[in-house]
């Protein structure tokens, strides 16, 4: 079981096939909320989804993770405080794929 998880975990790590390919409005709005570096909801109920980079398999694709990591400081937040939240999730990505943070 242990062994099991451990694979899924690192197939969900591992870099999408097509991580190079642009992903359209209507990709996006498809992708499950665990796709996004942090779910905020509204006041009146709506969600606002921030920072794409998992594809619909689940697995963290490269080029959108490194889009998330520059544009977190452009994210309008319904709470602050998911700024870092955002930056800590994006950066446990980052570190997992082998990368040096900047």
């Amino acid at each position: 079981m242990v062994v099991r998880a451990a694979a899924l975990l690192l197939l969900m790590l591992v870099p999408s096939p097509v991580a190079a390919e642009p992903w359209t409005a209507a990709r996006i709005s498809r992708l499950p909320d665990s796709a996004f570096a942090v779910v905020e909801t509204g006041a009146d109920g709506r969600k606002v989804r921030h920072l794409p980079h998992h594809d619909e398999t689940g697995a963290v694709d490269l080029a959108h993770l490194t889009a998330a990591r520059g544009r977190l400081g452009q994210v309008r937040w319904l709470d602050p405080a998911n700024a870092a939240i955002a930056h800590r999730h994006l950066e446990e990505h980052w570190r997992a794929l082998g990368r040096a943070a900047p």
